[in-house]
């Protein structure tokens, strides 16, 4: 542990916002001739926790598609920031510390190693090299002002910092530090958040619909319903498991979903599991596949497209035994029932399940730089703002974009 009392800058969190603020501040201090002392203020034994467990591991990166239209929140007035940083910016950023990357499906991009370690490991390196300190196991509990600059207090311990950019994360996966710090450290300054909600994470449903589908996995379109009207669609795989829905579609949808929760007309998820195919088209097929073979029941109608124990539910939600014969009528009824298979939404799992928190300090309380306008001096970026992306690298691309803002703009701030 590095034992720093005084610095020019310090940056509150260790994560990906955070030490993309203290690298791209050291840069532009460097490039207006200065060399200020940046020290990283981390409550973990280590900086990038929460950083090596995204992407499953992989890290996703960024996402060549990452503009305003895939956030959500303040996406507007965040709009400017992310034009500033653009996701081939990103990429030579980081080819620029060491880091080689590759795109994937979807636009998604990763390291060339398709490891998050190897990003965490570059990012310390970074930083050691750039003269970082890094002081660890610090748990910032307040932020005083102090004549010209800032105290940080952390117990009995104190760094004065002449600015203070403040990258705390927000509630989502508490098991890796984030448990929203941040939004008690800003309320003495004047900073006030929306209300907080998990996103991408896991659809809460009905225990006893799920059960029987718990591991298995089928690609569908999924749409939030609303007294029977979609609110948002989105396709991917979908997976099943103990009294929630799960996979990357599912995800995009949570953000609806807790947003809407308590709604007195009650949310659905419904999922097309063909939704290449038209009713009659799939009714057709399911007959065909009847007649091919003797004492076929409804379920196994459906075998050569649907995974077996989804047949089953299938069958069962549209009204039939699964295990009977079906009747000529019947072909109609399970194809609706496989374009249109609904599970009640009662909620999300968890913040301990969450990627990314919905809700944050508004982006009107911020100025030029990311500044804050109610304590000049102080700089916010990351998942503490209200801006969140859908899932395929969206918020990591955020955590970078608003921390070279942030970070960059503390160093000219400094430097004049």
């Amino acid at each position: 542990m590095l034992a720093l009392e005084r610095c020019d800058i310090a940056v509150i969190g260790g994560g990906a916002a955070g030490l993309f603020a203290s690298l791209s501040a050291a840069r532009r201090a460097s490039e207006l001739g200065k060399k200020p002392k940046i020290a990283v203020l981390e409550k973990n034994p280590r900086v990038g926790k929460k950083l090596l467990a995204t992407g499953n591991g992989r890290c996703n990166l960024t996402n060549r598609d990452a503009e305003a239209a895939a956030y959500h929140g303040d996406a507007e007035a965040a709009a400017p920031v992310l034009e500033r940083f653009s996701p081939g910016k990103a990429v030579e950023s980081f080819r620029s510390l060491g880091l080689v990357c590759r795109e994937l499906e979807g636009g998604r991009v990763y390291p060339y190693s398709l490891q998050a370690s190897s990003v965490v490991n570059l990012l310390r390196r970074n930083l050691a090299a750039a003269g970082i300190g890094v002081v660890c196991d610090f748990t910032a509990e307040k932020i005083e002002k102090s004549g010209d600059g800032f105290l940080v207090r952390s117990g009995e311990r104190a760094v004065s910092a002449r600015r203070v950019v403040v990258a705390t994360g927000g509630k989502a996966c508490p098991q890796s530090g984030s448990e929203g710090d941040g939004y008690a450290l800003l309320r003495p300054l004047g900073h006030r958040s929306t209300r907080l909600w998990p996103a991408l994470v896991q659809v809460r449903t009905d225990p006893k619909r799920a059960r029987p589908l718990k591991g298995v996995r089928c690609g569908a379109e999924a749409s939030v319903l609303c007294g029977g009207s979609a609110l948002k669609t989105a396709r991917g795989e979908v997976q099943f498991a103990d009294g929630a829905l799960s996979g990357i579609c599912i995800f995009d949808l949570s953000r609806i979903v807790g947003e809407k929760a308590g709604n007195p007309g009650g949310l659905e998820i419904s999922l097309n599991l063909a939704p290449e195919y038209g009713e009659d088209e799939l009714a057709r097929f399911l007959a065909r596949s009847a007649r091919l073979t003797a004492d076929v029941s409804a379920a196994q109608a459906a075998e050569g497209l649907l995974p077996k124990a989804l047949c089953a539910e299938v069958v069962r939600a549209a009204g039939l035994s699964p295990s009977a014969p079906p009747a000529e009528g019947d072909f109609a009824r399970i194809a609706r029932r496989i374009r249109d298979f609904r599970f009640p939404a009662l909620g999300t799992l968890p913040w301990r399940n969450a990627q990314v928190t919905a809700g944050g300090i508004p982006l009107s309380e911020t100025g030029e730089g990311l500044e804050s306008n109610r304590c000049p001096g102080v700089f916010l970026c990351g998942e503490i703002l209200n801006v969140d992306g859908d899932c395929g690298g969206f918020n990591l691309h955020w955590a970078w974009a608003s921390g070279y803002e942030a970070g960059s703009a503390a160093a000219r701030s400094l430097c004049r």
